[in-house]
């Protein structure tokens, strides 16, 4: 059985099943939780009555034109009526799933006093609209997956979060992101954000081809999720090698 902190991302496990048949695939593997990135473009009712009981961790907001390079609208300047759209679209979503957090996506944008202001200003927007009891996450994504992507360091997240002053709105930390981008380091960065009590949400993937992480390599900061008792998540955000379900040995 999966160890229930865990949550199956639908996006990336599974990739030789249709969308929604991976749901059961994550069910038959054990897992009780699953994220969602791109269930805007499921159909609702299909999608609702095949999670039956199956908690939805984690759920994007629809990010822009992603066919066109768009990764989120909340740093660029001009596009807050989109952003708030699509905004509002990630929190129908995550009522209609019952997905207690959805991820809003920075964009691609440098990082200047008119994306900060424009990011800040749409955050507090968002936090201030989110249906109560929704947790909104940021994500800091490295530049070498996600070239010019706007929040790309923990320094950055965490400074931004402090101007920000909402408790609505928390660091979603992918370990993989930020071991590419902090060279190697990821354990003192989690410390950080449980010390800050901003720890929205957790991903993890291998270092090594963004595949699934060799056995002990987060063991350490499980450990320290474990020892502070924090009852959130963590998403298996990551490109299996071969057979989902085999490669889930490193989990078991």
């Amino acid at each position: 059985m999966i160890v229930s902190r865990f949550a199956a991302n639908l996006d990336w496990l599974y990739p030789g099943l249709p969308y929604l048949d991976r749901i059961d695939a994550a069910r038959t593997d054990g897992f009780s939780r699953v994220e969602l990135l791109f269930a805007h473009l499921e159909n609702r009712q299909a999608l609702r009555a095949r999670l039956g009981g199956l908690s939805v961790a984690l759920v994007n907001a629809p990010a822009g034109d992603w066919a066109q390079g768009e990764r989120g609208l909340a740093a660029l300047p001009g596009r807050e009526a989109e952003f708030r759209a699509h905004a509002q679209q990630g929190f129908e979503l995550a009522q209609q799933v019952g997905a207690p957090v959805v991820h809003l996506l920075s964009g691609i944008a440098e990082d200047s006093a008119a994306t900060r202001a424009t990011w800040l200003g749409n955050l507090a927007w968002a936090a201030a609209q989110a249906p109560a009891g929704l947790t909104l996450t940021v994500e800091p994504i490295n530049r070498r997956d996600m070239p010019g992507y706007f929040l790309h360091r923990q320094a950055q997240a965490l400074e931004l979060l402090s101007l920000l002053g909402s408790p609505r709105v928390k660091l979603q930390l992918d370990l993989y992101h930020c071991r590419i981008a902090e060279g190697g380091e990821s354990l003192s960065h989690l410390a950080r954000a449980l010390d800050l009590g901003v720890l929205g949400h957790v991903q993890v993937a291998g270092v090594q081809g963004r595949h699934e992480p060799e056995p002990a390599e987060y063991a350490a900061e499980l450990a320290l999720l474990a020892e502070r008792g924090w009852d959130g998540c963590v998403g298996l955000e990551y490109k299996p090698r071969a057979d989902t379900t085999a490669g889930l040995a490193w989990l078991r």
